[in-house]
């Protein structure tokens, strides 16, 4: 967990506030291209509130990079999700959706983030479709050690480990 958690109600706002008015700068700096995301390229995994999640992302393409997550507790599995980033005019967009155990989507309409920040190995999205998370992102910290990190919609923060799969 984030110490941003504990900040009282008007410094999370704060906080958020600035990221995204810094995110904006960063953006306007440099051109976007979908192949600065190939960091995210490769397979994941973690424990997860007693159970594993995995997660896969393919190389970049086509002005896309997707992922494949899979969540198992107790020999079954929970959900899997489609990750979809993809560049729109001169940003990127990234649409998720979780499907139950037996492949049902669980919202009708996928959740859709915008751009926030890019940095060399962290993007940070923000939240802008109903009951999707405040924020998301995703940081490769060393060559095998990836974090994802969200705020979720009532305002809690989640940060998860994973760590790279070998071959």
């Amino acid at each position: 967990m984030s110490s941003v958690n504990k900040l009282p109600g008007y410094m999370a706002v704060l906080l958020l506030f600035i990221l995204h008015f810094e995110g904006v700068a960063q953006e306007a700096k440099k051109p976007i291209a979908i192949d600065h995301l190939a960091w995210l390229t490769g397979s994941w995994q973690g424990p997860l509130n007693g159970g594993i999640l995995e997660e896969t992302w393919l190389s970049p393409k086509a002005d896309t990079i997707s992922a494949l997550v899979r969540y198992t507790k107790n020999g079954k599995t929970e959900f899997v999700e489609i990750i979809k980033i993809e560049k729109m005019a001169d940003t990127l967009e990234l649409r998720l959706q979780l499907f139950d155990h037996p492949m049902q989507p669980r919202w009708e309409k996928p959740h859709v983030f915008k751009l926030l920040r890019m940095e060399s190995q962290k993007i940070t999205f923000r939240g802008v479709s109903e009951g999707s998370h405040r924020s998301l992102s995703y940081e490769l910290v060393a060559p095998d050690h990836f974090v994802i990190r969200f705020q979720t919609h009532d305002g809690s923060v989640v940060e998860i480990h994973l760590s790279q799969l070998r071959k």
